[in-house]
């Protein structure tokens, strides 16, 4: 079957073409990759490239399937163990000052999800079961601060978890757009204001 090879050394080289195609996605965004500039850095053939994918469609997908999983991974070991407001707050503060230590780059997710977004299917689904997996992380942390009376029974995880990442999004956005964290900053205040009113 296309894109799914039976041996450990095909394994590896499509995991090779994947890994650099991921890796100029995020530095270049998926615009400004080629074909050629991945085989250049993966040290493939345009053969090797066809056999394992059907073209540049598929191949963007499975980078930002990659490279999604690659945040989500940063984002479940910050935010996977969170179970009070004070260490959501700490949490979520200290990604604003991350997010300004860098340059404000934007969200890396949101990034590759607004180029794809109208132009390729799987890999917009991609970015979607991204989002959805980080909206998770919220929601979970919030049903464990419900669970232990921190958040009034009528608080709903998965809502504020929604209310969380959008205003997450929007204020990276506006702050990557502005080149100032203000943006950014007001949003999590916010965002955390929400929750905290349905302190118990």
């Amino acid at each position: 079957m296309l894109g799914e090879p039976r041996t450990g050394r095909g394994r590896a080289s499509r995991e090779r073409i994947v890994d650099h195609a991921a890796e100029l996605v995020a530095e270049r965004g998926v615009a400004g990759t080629s074909l050629d500039d991945v085989l250049a850095a993966a040290g493939a053939s345009k053969s090797q490239l066809y056999h394992y994918f059907a073209g540049r469609d598929q191949l963007v997908e499975a980078a930002v399937a990659h490279r999604c999983a690659q945040v989500l991974g940063g984002l479940t070991q910050a935010l996977g163990d969170v179970a009070t407001l004070a260490e959501l707050e700490a949490k979520l503060r200290g990604f604003v000052a991350g997010f300004e230590q860098q340059g404000l780059p934007g969200c890396p997710i949101g990034s590759l999800a607004s180029e794809v977004a109208e132009r390729n299917d799987g890999a917009r689904l991609q970015a979607a079961a991204a989002f959805d997996v980080w909206e998770g992380l919220f929601s979970d942390a919030l049903e464990r601060m419900r669970a232990r009376g921190d958040l009034r029974a009528d608080a709903s995880p998965g809502v504020l978890a929604t209310a969380l990442l959008a205003s997450i999004e929007g204020g990276l956005l506006l702050s990557q757009t502005r080149k100032h964290a203000a943006s950014l900053r007001i949003a999590v205040e916010a965002a955390l204001a929400h929750v905290q009113s349905y302190r118990a």
